[in-house]
């Protein structure tokens, strides 16, 4: 259901860059959500990382998606 692409710039060698072109139109599971990266273009998005390593593109205007991103910034700031 969820697709990437994958952009290629000679300044990221060996960094791939995912960029979402879908949105999950799930919520997901906080508990399982480790990362998450804020994309602009070509979508207004958040990308996130669950700790099996897999990316799941949500839309940045959902409130959970909200309430996701700070726990995450908060589990951050505790280690």
């Amino acid at each position: 259901f969820i697709y990437f692409s994958l952009l290629g710039s000679a300044s990221s060698q060996s960094m791939r860059k995912y960029s979402c072109a879908t949105l999950s139109p799930r919520q997901l599971s906080i508990q399982n959500l480790i990362n998450y990266e804020k994309q602009q273009v070509p979508i207004d998005a958040i990308m996130f990382i669950t700790a099996k390593g897999i990316r799941i593109c949500v839309s940045a205007r959902q409130s959970w998606v909200q309430a996701a991103i700070k726990r995450i910034d908060e589990r951050r700031a505790a280690k």
